[in-house]
């Protein structure tokens, strides 16, 4: 068996983190009311499935989006003609260490 679930994404965020069980799918985004991404996932219900990490980003239409982000779904909203589209992030590019200057010359 499998659900749908409905999870809010925070466009400001750096990444939305969600914890899902192996297997998901993402089947659907938009813009809700209140102007935030939606998104429908699919997960499989088995208890003895482990979870997974999954980094998601909203990334608006026009900006640019490093080559190691996966696209997943677009949202269009009707209202603004505004678009935002969710990628992907691999853990390994969220867990890296971000570059900090020491001095400046």
């Amino acid at each position: 068996m499998k659900t749908i679930r409905q999870v809010s994404l925070d466009s400001h965020k750096p990444v939305n983190e969600l914890i899902l069980k192996e297997g998901y799918r993402i089947v659907k985004t938009e813009f809700s009311l209140n102007h935030s991404i939606v998104a429908w996932i699919e997960e499989p219900l088995r208890a003895d499935l482990p979870t997974e990490h999954c980094f998601l980003k909203v990334i608006e239409n026009g900006q640019p989006v490093p080559l190691v982000y996966e696209y997943v779904s677009s949202a269009f909203s009707p209202f603004e003609s505004k678009a935002a589209h969710v990628f992907k992030v691999p853990e390994s590019f969220v867990r890296e260490e971000p570059t900090r200057l020491s001095a400046v010359a």
